[in-house]
């Protein structure tokens, strides 16, 4: 619990964040070995701090009633009470998460939530404490057996 009462998750790092990471820096190296001068250099740097800056501001936060979605520092809100069923998915679907592996799919009972039938795919460290304490807020919340890790 941090200071303002919620809980609050970050976003999993994965090979894959890493891998854009490394490549967004590669691609800004490579123009200091070049003579077009300072710009291309700028420009590559900017990017990588564009994509550091992008990745660090997605978090999650359980306030209350609410599981607030953090994407570079705008928060989002959805309730708790809605959501329907957290399952573990290997989608590659654009989502506020910046891992593409252990990732979760969370469906609402109301679509209007989302304004469509696609799931809100997260990727939260602790991911097992996570789905606890959302499940404490709304016992409801169907998951896979406990007998599968998630």
């Amino acid at each position: 619990m941090d200071s303002t009462g919620g809980f609050r998750y970050n976003s999993r790092w994965d090979g894959s964040t890493w891998f854009i990471i490394g490549l967004v820096a590669a691609s800004g190296v490579i123009p200091c070995f070049m003579d077009d001068g300072i710009w291309p250099v700028v420009i590559c740097l900017a990017m990588l701090i564009f994509v550091l800056v992008s990745f660090l501001s997605i978090y999650y936060r359980i306030d209350g009633d609410n599981l607030v979605v953090y994407t570079f520092f705008r928060p989002t809100a959805y309730p708790i009470g809605k959501i329907k069923d957290i399952r573990q998915t290997d989608s590659v679907l654009s989502a506020p998460a910046t891992s593409l592996t252990r990732r979760l799919a969370i469906t609402f009972t109301d679509r209007n939530i989302l304004k469509s039938t696609m799931p809100l795919i997260i990727s939260p460290v602790r991911q097992e404490e996570f789905i606890c304490r959302l499940q404490a807020v709304n016992p409801e919340i169907h998951t896979p057996t406990s007998g599968t890790s998630l």
